[in-house]
């Protein structure tokens, strides 16, 4: 009987092993506190001008276990824009650039992550601006973890992101001559996750 027994426990715990680990799946926010999404833009091909996008939402589905499974989606409200010069920012909002009157938001949604390191990865998505969507590729850094000592929420998420875009492929085609078309985009973010999950 005795050995019975630990020949079925023996089994049991080979069924245990076989079985694939449970994911941990968790569900994160933006803190727009902490989160910026930037661009730079060459004009006259001497220098660098910047821009922030400073109000935008949107949600990070990540599995632990099978980081290559995330979801992604931001939504950007274009005319949250600021570049440093209030009649700048006004003139971008025109028809000739992000036309904000009819196309007030921009998004992305992600396709794909492929690992690069042990905390490094190529983040695939398409971004809809301009009422185009055209792929976009991301070069994004996981900063780490940290506990919030100062919120209910209890653990915080650090991301880095960087990549570029050609405008042009977007329909944004004035001004050629005088402003670049590529775009650098710069992003750094913390992620809240709820104290309950």
């Amino acid at each position: 009987m005795r050995v019975m027994c630990r020949l079925a426990m023996s089994l049991v715990a080979l069924v245990m092993l076989a079985l694939p680990a449970r994911s941990e799946t968790v569900f994160l926010d933006f803190d727009p506190g902490h989160s910026h999404i930037l661009f730079s833009v060459m004009h006259l091909d001497l220098s660098r001008t910047y821009g922030e996008f400073e109000a935008f939402d949107g949600r990070v589905v990540l599995d632990v276990d099978r980081p290559e499974n995330v979801i992604v989606e931001v939504t950007i409200d274009v005319a949250s824009l600021d570049s440093g010069l209030p009649a700048r920012d006004e003139n971008l909002m025109g028809g000739s650039w992000f036309d904000v009157e009819d196309h007030p938001t921009m998004t992305f949604t992600s396709t794909g992550l492929e690992r690069t390191g042990d905390s490094t990865g190529v983040l695939t998505g398409d971004l809809t601006l301009l009422g185009v969507t055209r792929p976009v590729t991301l070069h994004v850094k996981f900063n780490g973890t940290a506990s919030d000592p100062f919120s209910s929420r209890k653990t915080r998420w650090g991301f880095s992101a960087s990549g570029a875009i050609k405008r042009s492929e977007f329909g944004m085609d004035f001004g050629l001559g005088f402003v670049s078309d590529d775009i650098n985009l710069m992003i750094e973010t913390e992620l809240l996750q709820s104290a309950d999950e």
